[in-house]
């Protein structure tokens, strides 16, 4: 696994929004593979998931959360199986609220 591949430290780094974990079957697609995934935690701005294949960094998906249509989302780091994305338009407030809301763990 080359260095690019693994998550950066983000210890001084103030996130943007709040991250809660959840765990939410979700689909992901790149070009015109679709997988299923796990999404481990949430916020406003991205996702972090367990998916079933190694992702490079700046590879684009479809992620489908729970009652939502397809978003577009971009790999920020890669640390094997587990990838960390940035949704191009972050979440609404409400509509993670309500997701979390629907989280049954």
């Amino acid at each position: 696994m080359t260095a690019t591949e693994h998550r950066p430290t983000r210890a001084l780094l103030p996130r943007r929004s709040e991250r809660r974990g959840i765990s939410a079957k979700v689909q992901y697609r790149r070009s015109t593979v679709r997988m299923a995934g796990v999404t481990l935690d949430l916020s406003c701005h991205g996702v972090r998931l367990a998916a079933m294949e190694r992702l490079r960094i700046g590879e684009v998906l479809w992620i489908t959360l729970p009652g939502l249509p397809p978003r577009r989302a971009t790999v920020k780091w890669a640390d094997r199986f587990d990838i960390g994305c940035e949704f191009d338009d972050a979440l609404h407030p409400a509509v993670f609220d309500r997701i979390m809301m629907s989280d049954p763990s």
